[in-house]
């Protein structure tokens, strides 16, 4: 299984996903719940809504995310990505550990089209749908 978190051009987690510069990749063995492997993938695009074939493509099967929009959740199943949002910050390392060992908390979706405005990275033409947040 492979996992993917949102993080900032510091390689701390980033709380929102489209705000994000790059990704932390985990080849995880959730049955021996281990870590096999660690990378950095970093879209060519700074368009959040062109990341969900890159990720697939690194092979992601899950994504833990702080705030995600509806329409970057759909975009990212469209692609085989499951999503798990509202995860609070903390290492990359322990948040991955975290979810292994089934004890991975989980708050509020930051980004849930609520107060939109205050932390959207980019502007999308009107009447595109697929907007990584709110949709």
């Amino acid at each position: 299984m492979i996992i993917a978190l949102p993080l900032t051009a510091a390689g701390e987690f980033s709380p929102h996903y489209g705000a994000s510069v790059q990704f932390v990749v985990f080849e995880v063995d959730p049955a021996q719940r281990a870590v096999r492997r660690r990378m950095i993938v970093a879209p060519a695009e700074t368009e959040p809504c062109a990341w969900p074939p890159l990720l697939r493509a690194a092979g992601v099967n899950l994504l833990l995310a702080g705030g995600m929009g509806s329409g970057a959740r759909h975009r990212l199943a469209e692609h085989g990505v499951d999503v798990v949002t509202g995860v609070a910050a903390a290492t990359p390392e322990a948040l991955v550990t975290a979810w292994l060992e089934e004890r991975l908390v989980r708050g509020d979706n930051s980004c849930d089209g609520s107060g939109h405005s205050r932390h959207h990275p980019h502007v999308h033409p009107p009447g595109d749908r697929h907007c990584h947040c709110g949709g």
